[in-house]
Formats: C-alpha cells, sequence, structure tokens
C-alpha cells in the first residue's frame, strides 16, 4: 500500500520532558507516547520513522538519557526502566536516518503525497525550522491534516480522486465515481472540496467505530453523524427518504469470490452549503450528497464502506 503519510519521531518529539520535574510527569509522557503511537496501527498508509540517534542527540542542549536523570534525580533504577520502556516503544520504527535529515525532508516535501510530519506529544513545542502545521501529535490529527491538505491542494479532479482514494484506506471507491462529481447542480465539485473531504475523512476515520452487524446499520449511521461532529462539522447520515440507491461493486480483497454485487448505497451524508457556508438555495438546484453502502462480510471486523455517489441529490 502506498503511503498517504510518514511521521517522524525524534527528541523533539518529547521535549516537553523540558518541564517534566517528577516521576509522574516521565511516567505520563511514557504512557501518552505509547497509547497515541498504539493507534497508528489502525493505519496501513501511515508510516512512522524515528531516526537512530534519538537516544544520543544532544544538540538542543542534552541527550534523552541525561534528560532522564535530571528529571530522576540520579535514579539509576528508574532511569533505566524509563529508558528501556521509550527503547521498546519506538525501537521498530528506527531507521537508518537522523534527525537532521528528517527536518529537511518536512521543510522540502513536494506538493503531493505522502505528507511529511514531524510528531510531537504536545503541540505547545515543536521541531526547528517546521512550521506549526507541519507538525501532528496524534493518529487523527494526522489524518484531518492529510484530509485538509487535499481539500485545499486540488483544482483537479483526477488529483482529487487519486489523492482521496490513496488517503481514506478504509473506503472502497465506485470506479464512476469521478463522474458523479460533475452531476453537482449549483457550482462545481471546487466549491465543496472542503466538505466533501470532510464527510470521506468522517467515513475512513468512523470505520474503527462502527460495528459488523447488519441488523445495527441505523446505529452505525449515528455514529458516524456523530463522528462527523467531533471532526469539526456536523452533517447529518440518513436512509434515502424514495428512490433507492444501489451500486455494482467488486467484492473485497478478502473475500474469495470473483462475483461482482449490487450494493445498496442509499445511506448518505448531507452537504447543504457550500465550502464559504453558502447554503444551496431551495429551488435552484439539488444540494449535495455523499451516497455510500455498508456491507457486512465475515472476513472482517467491520462494515466495508462501499462509497457510490459524490454529487446532486438522487
Amino acid at each position: 500500500m502506498t503511503d498517504a503519510a510518514k511521521v517522524y519521531l525524534s527528541l523533539y518529539s518529547v521535549d516537553c520532558l523540558s518541564s517534566a520535574t517528577r516521576y509522574e510527569d516521565v511516567d505520563n509522557i511514557v504512557a501518552c507516547l505509547k497509547e497515541t503511537l498504539t493507534l497508528y496501527d489502525r493505519s496501513k498508509n501511515v508510516h512512522i520513522e524515528c531516526p537512530n540517534d534519538l537516544f544520543e542527540f544532544g544538540d538542543i542542549g542534552s541527550s534523552l538519557g541525561d534528560r532522564l536523570l535530571d528529571i530522576l534525580d540520579d535514579n539509576w533504577d528508574y532511569y533505566l526502566f524509563y529508558l528501556a520502556e521509550i527503547n521498546k516503544i519506538v525501537l521498530g520504527y528506527v531507521k537508518h536516518n537522523n534527525t537532521e535529515c528528517l527536518i529537511f525532508l518536512i521543510k522540502n516535501q513536494l506538493i503531493d503525497l505522502p505528507r511529511h510530519y514531524a510528531f510531537v506529544i504536545s503541540n505547545k513545542y515543536q521541531w526547528p525550522d517546521i512550521v506549526m502545521d507541519q507538525h501532528t501529535t496524534s493518529w487523527k490529527d494526522t489524518l484531518n491534516k492529510n484530509s485538509k491538505f487535499i481539500s485545499d491542494s486540488n483544482g483537479n479532479v483526477d488529483n482529487f480522486i487519486a489523492w482521496s482514494e490513496m488517503n481514506y484506506e478504509y473506503i472502497d471507491f465506485h470506479p464512476d465515481l469521478k463522474n458523479t462529481l460533475s452531476t453537482i447542480q449549483v457550482g462545481t465539485y471546487i466549491d465543496y472540496q472542503s466538505q466533501l473531504s470532510h464527510c470521506l475523512n468522517t467515513l475512513n476515520q468512523s470505520y474503527h467505530l462502527i460495528s459488523n452487524d447488519p441488523n445495527k446499520n441505523q446505529e452505525d449511521l449515528n455514529v458516524i453523524s456523530a463522528y462527523s461532529h467531533t471532526l469539526g462539522n456536523s452533517l447529518s447520515c440518513t436512509r434515502q427518504a424514495k428512490n433507492k440507491v444501489s451500486a455494482i461493486f467488486s467484492p473485497p480483497p478478502l473475500v474469495a469470490s470473483s462475483e461482482f454485487e449490487e450494493i445498496n448505497c442509499e445511506y448518505h451524508l448531507k452537504i447543504d452549503t457550500d465550502d464559504n457556508g453558502n447554503r444551496i438555495p431551495h429551488g435552484k438546484g439539488n444540494p449535495v450528497r455523499v451516497y455510500f453502502g455498508l456491507k457486512t462480510y465475515k472476513e472482517y471486523e467491520r462494515k466495508q464502506i462501499k462509497l457510490a455517489h459524490m454529487g446532486k441529490h438522487l
């Protein structure tokens, strides 16, 4: 799978240690680092990398070991314990690279995917010479920033679809999705890029919260709608009132079948305003809707999200 984002760790990532004064502070920082990085396991298209100079990099005043010893009052037992804990957390991410090289990569990245981010536990701290927008504090924050990049950087519909397919890994995109964008009646898809990206980001992240129970679709729609609010823009997520919507999809990778299947895609996220907040005038064109299906497969832990249409209300 092609990477949509690369997240880099360094000594700067735990610069919050500079304000730690107690054992409890170190314990909280280490626990936060472990929990945050574990959540990244949800995404196969987000690559985490740690330079091999994490433990000895001292250009910012002191090494990680020096900092721990200072905070822990030279208590060797606690020092060895926390150093070992941090080592266990980051060891699987260590590559043959150095922090200065990672700073260069982040500062000089192309206008393309994957996006490169400097990881920090707290956004009160940042890496040198890296603007705050190129930092990330969590899996959710990384996905949100990637979604914003796609919505802000595109005027080309082919790139918009291609980048979306790379980024939103838990959505099955219908091959004709690009053409559905042309059905928007008030303005064009460019006027709704932020809203559309928000819908896709909501669906992609919600995948980890919905069920695999075919009898709980309404509950899952409620979860998706509530999560859109969590991401900063509340959208209604409902069933179709009358004209049912379906689309033909190939089976997902883990399903041992070559048969295409017709999927009910009546569920939709409602977009009633453009990216500037202008409401679509009543009677002057259909509002914009994002139609999708929720399909249960025994081979998958969650329902598969089948994206069929992004355009006019059907």
